[in-house]
């Protein structure tokens, strides 16, 4: 049974994005924001599309942007209000189809949202056509050969087919027994112990997401090419568990 956009708003709207257990360290796990900040003058437009509860939007604030440069969109009316509780102006729209005019931003920014819709080309083609000639757009995807998700997503398969039919007491039994496993690698990973929130959050984004697609460079290239992007540079993130891109829009046809 295929999910809709509706499925995918359900899903994320009562998780809180932005406040993980790692939340002071989290911008130096994304290489090339850097690059992408100094692209933003004080006459840029800047959006963060997918900014959840604003942790994106609170550190390009925090790197001299101002808030009145920045717009933040999620998909989750819950997300929107915790982001304008930070002082953010912020509005609900959905990736795939975003209500705003051809060009209105020079600076756009989308991490981790595009694999989580159901036609990531078409979210890629939106965030292009909201973007300056000239402009420049930061993506966050996730990187196919990493093995966590052929670990963790794939092999979950069977559970999410169940849980997505209404067996969300198994779901519920399995992420008691997952729990533990993720404070351990939170651990691990970022030297604390991963909090309640941040554990939930990860389950139903790594496990029971809706969608979850995943990408080469050389995939992340051609979707680049067909929405009129060039890619100005890649990187790996988080431990090669995602991929970076800074692309820059064509000024010609």
């Amino acid at each position: 049974m295929a999910r809709t956009v509706d499925d995918v708003r359900k899903h994320y709207d009562g998780l809180s994005f932005g406040d993980f257990s790692y939340g002071d360290q989290r911008a130096a796990w994304y290489p090339l924001v850097d690059e992408f900040v100094a692209q933003i003058t004080p006459a840029s437009r800047v959006i963060d599309v997918g900014c959840g509860a604003g942790f994106w939007l609170d550190e390009f604030a925090r790197r001299g942007v101002r808030k009145d440069q920045l717009l933040g969109i999620d998909l989750s009316p819950a997300n929107v209000e915790r982001s304008r509780a930070r002082g953010h102006h912020a509005e609900t729209g959905n990736v795939l189809a975003l209500t705003l005019p051809d060009a209105s931003f020079n600076c756009t920014f989308c991490a981790g949202v595009i694999h989580h819709t159901p036609d990531p080309s078409l979210g890629l083609r939106e965030l292009a056509r909201i973007t300056a000639p000239g402009g420049h757009l930061y993506l966050a995807v996730y990187n196919r050969w990493h093995p966590y998700f052929w670990l963790v997503h794939k092999a979950t398969a069977p559970l999410r087919w169940l849980h997505w039919r209404g067996w969300s007491r198994l779901s519920g039994a399995a992420y008691a027994v997952w729990r533990p496993v993720a404070q351990l690698l939170g651990y691990v990973v970022f030297g604390r112990w991963a909090d309640q929130r941040t554990c939930y959050a990860l389950w139903m984004d790594q496990v029971l997401t809706p969608y979850a697609h995943l990408y080469t460079r050389r995939g992340l290239q051609r979707q680049a090419d067909a929405a009129g992007l060039d890619v100005v540079e890649t990187r790996a993130a988080l431990g090669a568990l995602m991929i970076v891109a800074l692309l820059r829009k064509r000024t010609r046809a």
